[in-house]
């Protein structure tokens, strides 16, 4: 369909709005309330464009092209009404882009960011933003400026700011640029009292700038559109500071939503609009929060056009990995004592929130000089090793050798510990069941394969059930207690990977291709998904999604429900010509870590689906899976190089080489962790009072 763009001719699709015609011929057209792919409806009146025959403005996302049509996009005329329909949505749209700490600060410190850090107990962050500078001198307009202080009392920033600046700091002046800065307005006697019962952290901030300024297209708009403050002023009734917790992690705040209707057209039984006319908003009632699932949150975030839904703390205090907890299939049992599998947790996610020493002393090792692949496990303060030829020995918190026994059988597989019970996995095919007293056989089932995988344990309906995978392909679930058998899922292949678990399913790979879940109670196969290569490692869950890498580097995601995966996606698409991928991710609620290309850590934005940043290792990596400590990230090479490097930013904040290969992951409990050779080296470390 031929159609006429600016006095000049263009072939269109005929079945497509106007707006994608447009922007395929290589026209910016801006909008609010359309994003392609999703279903939406006219409203924010951003994208109108003059239809030259009627002579009429149409909104370009919702008018289709007829044959012959002409169409004016750039003139003063269209233009104007682009600016007014901006101007009209900000004087509803009640929120501080910036915080005015920030806007006022002549040194150039983003004030809002460091006391946010300093909030969070982020001490790293915040000295590495006050690098370079100083506050001396300062006559403090920020403390004037804070909204704190319209409310009870300014917050103290200066004290705040002394605790992270550097004493080699320059003083020199230079005023931050921005773009279009929209104010939140007077707080009402009501609001004042309510902020004064919310915001009660440290600092007492307020934490008014805008979580969602970076990508908010609303700002973004004003500011090409050169408004500094709309003509209309701001008319909000809605409530400022008002956050709704729609999930774990996804926070609604009303008084910045336009009304587009993104988030009411996307979700089923969500989100709605409430009202009418110039009173009608948009809502979410109490019983429509269980609809929104992890990967619709993260949907519902990326299509607002404002900082009204956004990924965040659900309160100031709470830093965000550490709200993972809250989520199905993470940590069972208390990992500041112990450290039952390889991994922490039977959801085998990666993660835990017990924090690494502040500065890594080691404080003792034992050399057994025997090779070692199973990685170290900690129970009532005892560390527990196993070498490849199945001596088994325990040390406790000075390194002293408490526990000792000999499987004679050799063994490559990790183990895990459970109350008072060691189950392990041998290369001659049996499980077996020992007393974590005194080493003795508690009972033992042959497979017809070697096992090379860790074994899983759980508790449905107060029962204990174990599950692990052979060299003879099946994926056995037995008696936990006896060892007896429950049931078997078949695959096509080796198993290499331990089973993960989903509430009452357990996920795991295998040298198919085919990632697979089973009824861990009965050990019958439930669904299959098939991938592009094969898995020798197995999958981390977080919450109801379950991540997984490829012998070839390619990094998916699946969503989990009711017993199926509903969907999946690939998170990190394996360059041509890169190394394999032997190793586990590792999940905290809003990245994934991973090892790639031979020698680098990589952090993945899950929102984003984007690689947020990329650190090189001093080492190849191996099998060694990253480990998420909190707020940092602990990574073993196999060249023996082990580094702790911040979750945040990648920036490595510690390093220690061994001088040995590591294959297996480290253990983390209580401000202290273990790491174990291939040598079969045992170091423990930890802060230097310990020692």
């Amino acid at each position: 369909m031929k159609i006429s763009i600016n006095n000049r001719p263009y072939e269109v699709d005929s079945h497509r709005p106007l707006i994608d015609a447009l922007r395929a011929a290589g026209f910016t057209v801006p909008t609010m309330c359309h994003a392609e792919g999703y279903d939406h409806h006219p409203s924010c009146m951003v994208c109108m464009v003059k239809d030259t025959d009627t002579g009429q403005m149409v909104p370009s996302c919702s008018t289709m092209p007829r044959e012959g049509m002409r169409i004016e996009t750039d003139t003063d005329e269209v233009n104007e009404l682009r600016r007014t329909a901006l101007e009209l949505l900000l004087s509803d749209h009640r929120a501080d882009c910036e915080a005015p700490c920030t806007l006022v600060c002549k040194r150039g410190i983003d004030v809002a960011e460091l006391i946010r850090l300093h909030d969070m107990g982020d001490t790293a962050q915040a000295r590495a933003l006050m690098e370079g500078k100083t506050c001396e001198g300062c006559p403090a307009p920020c403390e004037r400026a804070c909204r704190r202080g319209t409310v009870d009392k300014a917050v103290n920033i200066r004290e705040i700011t002394a605790l992270y600046q550097s004493a080699s700091a320059e003083t020199a002046e230079s005023r931050q640029t921005t773009g279009f800065n929209s104010r939140l307005g007077r707080f009402t006697d009501l609001e004042k009292k309510r902020l004064q019962v919310t915001y009660t952290q440290p600092s007492h901030c307020l934490h008014c700038a805008c979580a969602g300024k970076q990508d908010c297209k609303l700002r973004s708009l004003a500011t090409t559109a050169g408004i500094k403050s709309p003509r209309y002023g701001n008319h909000s009734a809605l409530t400022a500071k008002l956050e709704v917790p729609v999930t774990d992690h996804l926070v609604y705040e009303p008084a910045k939503c336009i009304r587009c209707g993104l988030c009411v057209y996307n979700t089923q039984d969500g989100f709605t609009f409430e009202g009418r006319g110039f009173g009608m908003r948009v809502v979410i009632r109490e019983q429509s929060k269980s609809s929104i699932t992890d990967e619709i949150a993260r949907l519902l975030a990326r299509l607002c056009p404002t900082g009204a839904l956004v990924l965040k703390l659900l309160l100031p205090l709470l830093f965000l990995l550490g709200g993972c907890r809250s989520l199905p299939g993470d940590v069972e049992k208390d990992q500041h004592l112990a450290w039952g599998s390889f991994r922490g947790n039977s959801s085998l996610s990666g993660y835990t929130d017990c924090e690494l020493p502040e500065h890594p002393t080691l404080l003792w090792e034992r050399r057994h000089d025997v090779r070692t692949v199973a990685s170290p496990l900690v129970h009532d303060g005892t560390v527990f090793i196993c070498d490849k030829h199945g001596q088994m020995l325990g040390f406790d918190e000075q390194g002293e050798v408490v526990f000792n026994t000999h499987l004679e059988s050799d063994v490559e597989a990790s183990f895990v510990i459970d109350d008072s019970t060691i189950y392990i996995g041998q290369l001659d095919g049996e499980i077996r069941a020992l007393s974590l007293s005194n080493g003795k056989e508690r009972w033992k089932y042959p497979t017809e394969g070697q096992i090379k995988a860790s074994p899983t344990i759980t508790t449905i309906d107060d029962h204990d059930y174990l599950l692990v995978g052979s060299y003879d392909n099946n994926m056995y679930t037995l008696d936990a207690s006896n060892g007896k058998f429950v049931g078997c899922a078949p695959t096509e292949y080796y198993i290499n990977g331990a089973a993960s678990l989903w509430h009452r399913y357990a996920l795991f790979g295998g040298c198919d291709a085919w990632l697979r879940m089973v009824d861990a109670k009965t050990g019958e196969a439930v669904d299959s998904l098939q991938l592009e290569a094969y898995l020798p490692a197995s999958p981390a869950i977080m919450g109801d999604y379950a991540y997984i890498a490829d012998y070839q580097g390619n990094v998916y995601v699946a969503y989990l429900s009711g017993g199926k995966f509903r969907s999946h996606r690939k998170l990190l698409t394996a360059p041509a010509d890169g190394d394999t991928m032997l190793s586990m991710p590792a999940v905290t609620c809003d990245a994934v870590y991973v090892l790639a290309e031979g020698r680098y850590l990589l952090c993945i934005d899950i929102a984003k689906g984007n690689i947020k940043w990329k650190q090189m290792l001093r080492g190849e990596v191996g099998e060694s899976s990253p480990q998420v400590c909190y707020d940092r990230v602990i990574v073993c090479t196999k060249t023996g190089v082990v580094s702790i490097h911040d979750a945040a930013t990648g920036k490595e904040l510690w390093e220690y080489e061994t001088g040995e290969q590591i294959i297996s992951s480290p253990a983390v409990v209580d401000s202290r962790f273990y790491i174990l050779t291939a040598r079969g080296t045992l170091l423990c470390f930890g802060e230097k009072q310990d020692n």
